[in-house]
C-alpha cells in the first residue's frame, strides 16, 4: 500500500521516467505525493540520494517505500 503518515513528506524524487515535460506538483503543497497518482499514471519515479541521505541505506529504502 503506498502510504505516508500525515505528519511526513515523503522523500522528494528527482523525476518520473517515461514522462515528457517536468515533474510538478498537483498542489499546492509544492511536493509530489504518491496520493496525487494512486494509478502510477506519471511513470516510474526516479530518486538522487545525496551521500548523507545514501549513509543510511535501510533507512532510505524505508522512506521511498511510499512510491512502491
Amino acid at each position: 500500500m503506498r502510504t505516508h503518515t500525515p505528519d511526513t513528506i515523503p522523500v522528494p524524487l528527482d523525476h518520473f521516467y517515461g514522462q515528457a515535460g517536468p515533474s510538478t506538483p498537483a498542489s499546492e503543497r509544492g511536493y509530489l505525493d504518491p496520493e496525487d497518482d494512486p494509478q502510477a499514471t506519471r511513470g516510474i519515479p526516479v530518486f538522487r540520494p545525496s551521500m548523507d541521505e545514501f549513509g543510511d541505506f535501510e533507512r532510505y529504502i524505508e522512506c521511498v517505500q511510499c512510491w512502491a
